[in-house]
């Protein structure tokens, strides 16, 4: 009878034990899995009010996301009341806000100070914001052209400006073309306006206008003179309504260049730099080296007997006489007999006479720069 008992007691335990461990099973997966609810609302301009589209919302710290539609609304999944909520638009200020128990947030997003009131300065010095210009604005602050000195500051700006194409006619010293957003005319060299510290300057391109041995010898443009190392910042103002600053004269765009002024700063400060850079030629055009100067080809027995030959190099046209065929004739170095008559040479071909001419370009440019302004005690 208590062998009954005990075993009947036995069984009420385990049948107990049992529903205990299935109520805390239950208990644990209830926990483990997260409850997800959707978070609606939408997202309005902070001054008018007009909803705003493409607004990124995302969830802090993890990867849901979702984007405002044109009515400014949005919708979005959050597991936890701790969740955080990241809104941020290009122009606007980022806001984050913290779900807890609501299921509609709805924002009015404020300007961006920092990046909507950039002040650029336009013509004869006045200033104004960038946002409520009608032209296209580039800025280039001048550390970026001294990181790589170049003995041109136009050069300095090549690669760095949109829409700007940069070249160089010729070697160190020669003049730099810059044409902003093509060329407008096949009449001129479509070269901008440049503006110093308020001052304007034509910077023409040398050595473009003619042909032949009469090609004047290309000295640089006026802009060559302008040290990299004093300019503050450059500003390009580009299109039409730009020239409407500055006249007919800014047709091909306008650039502003900021000299550096004294500061603020106790002391005397002094910045030394030096810079050399080497120029090779990386390649060569291919020129004929078969036929002398002039409009025909010939040789000595198309000509009467008795007959001296003679080169002319003034004409352009390489279709003379034959080279390296054995023929004499007289050309502008041959020497000159005891009656001072130039005595026929052989004809023959150079076709490495300007790589040997041209050598490797050496350019070092030292700057010492002198910074100094009183303190706070002397200015006392």
């Amino acid at each position: 009878m208590q062998s009954k008992t005990f075993t009947l007691i036995q069984l009420k335990v385990t049948l107990l034990l049992l529903g205990f461990t299935l109520c805390f099973s239950n208990l644990t997966y209830a926990k483990a899995k997260p409850v997800v609810y959707a978070v609606t609302g939408t997202v309005t301009d902070g001054v008018d009010g007009s909803p705003l589209l493409g607004v990124t919302v995302m969830v802090k710290g993890g990867a849901v996301g979702t984007a405002t539609d044109m009515d400014g609304a949005y919708s979005i999944e959050v597991a936890s009341a701790e969740d955080i909520l990241v809104f941020s638009y290009i122009g606007y200020q980022t806001q984050e806000i913290v779900v807890g128990s609501q299921t509609r947030i709805d924002i009015a997003m404020s300007d961006n100070a920092e990046t909507l009131n950039e002040v650029v300065v336009t013509a004869l010095g006045l200033s104004r914001q960038e946002k409520s210009l009608g032209f296209s604005v580039e800025r280039v602050e001048g550390e970026e052209l001294t990181r790589v000195t170049q003995e041109n500051v136009l050069n300095g700006l090549a690669g760095k400006v949109a829409g700007v194409t940069i070249n160089s006619t010729g070697g160190t010293g020669s003049s730099v073309s810059m044409v902003i957003r093509g060329a407008t005319s096949l009449s001129s060299d479509n070269q901008p306006l440049f503006v110093v510290d308020g001052v304007p300057l034509i910077s023409t391109l040398n050595n473009i206008t003619e042909f032949g041995s009469r090609n004047p010898v290309d000295y640089g443009n006026a802009i060559s003179d302008l040290n990299p190392d004093d300019i503050e910042n450059v500003s390009i103002l580009k299109g039409p309504s730009a020239a409407a600053l500055y006249g007919s004269r800014a047709g091909n765009g306008v650039v502003l260049i900021t000299t550096k002024t004294g500061k603020k700063g106790d002391g005397v400060r002094i910045s030394v730099s030096s810079n050399t850079v080497f120029d090779q030629p990386i390649k060569f055009f291919k020129r004929q080296t078969q036929f002398a100067p002039g409009f025909f080809s010939f040789t000595p027995d198309d000509l009467p007997p008795g007959s001296v030959l003679t080169v002319n190099e003034s004409e352009g046209a390489g279709a003379g006489i034959e080279l390296d065929k054995g023929y004499f004739a007289v050309q502008w170095n041959s020497p000159r007999d005891a009656n001072g008559v130039q005595v026929p040479t052989e004809l023959v071909s150079y076709p490495d006479n300007v790589k040997n001419f041209v050598q490797t370009g050496v350019t070092t440019t030292n700057t010492c720069l002198l910074y100094t302004s009183p303190s706070p005690r002397d200015r006392g």
